[in-house]
């Protein structure tokens, strides 16, 4: 099994879910020239990350490959079981981080793409932080009271979360003021897998695990 990713973006989540599992993979950093790059637009003709590769199966799409690998793998129980009640929230949520919260941040980091007025971009930055505080409040009011996204234990949703709860750390108003959601991070930043990841990246966590 074979992950394209790129450090620090949203195909983390893709790489601590393979670590959980504990099978051999490989993973491919990629940068923007190189998901451009015609070997690669075969494979994900959005020339973006992640596509993972399992013998014939060519899959791109986070939310998809984080499915998959919850169900190819049921007995390292990443997600809940086809058929539960919880699977059903792990949909939702998987949704909510993947269509929501994930472009919502798309005008923070690329502002360009959305003014035709150069002098423009520090008000789109503004609005897209008006909807990611938005979006991180409502999950961080959905955390109040759980351990995690969805059940009683760690899944693919926390590890969809962390990513971009890490980009969060950066804005005027940083991850830390979300406790619940902060609370869940800094567990995950404690995970040996989590740190593996990282260490593969050549990233390191956003939080300061001795405070």
């Amino acid at each position: 099994m074979k992950l394209y990713s790129a450090p620090g973006t949203c195909a983390t989540a893709m790489h601590i879910a393979l670590e959980w599992i504990g099978k051999p993979y490989e993973v491919e950093h990629l940068d923007y020239a190189g998901m451009k790059s015609p070997e690669y637009l075969k494979l994900n003709p959005s020339g973006v990350v992640p596509t993972i590769v399992d013998g014939d199966l060519i899959l791109p799409e986070g939310m998809a490959i984080l499915l998959y690998l919850v169900d190819q793998n049921p007995d390292v129980e990443i997600g809940p079981a086809f058929g539960t009640a919880e699977r059903n929230e792990l949909h939702r949520w998987l949704v909510y981080l993947s269509g929501t919260l994930h472009p919502y941040f798309w005008p923070h980091f690329t502002p360009m793409r959305f003014t035709t007025d150069e002098d423009g971009h520090a008000a789109v930055q503004a609005a897209s932080h008006v909807l990611v505080d938005k979006a991180l409040t409502q999950i961080d009011t959905h955390l109040e009271g759980r351990e995690w996204m969805v059940g009683n234990a760690k899944s693919v949703a926390d590890a969809f979360l962390y990513p971009m709860a890490n980009w969060a750390y950066d804005l005027e108003k940083p991850t830390t003021k979300y406790k619940n959601i902060d609370r869940i991070i800094r567990k995950l930043a404690a995970d040996p897998a989590v740190q593996k990841v990282h260490k593969a990246q050549g990233t390191s966590a956003r939080v300061d695990l001795t405070a």
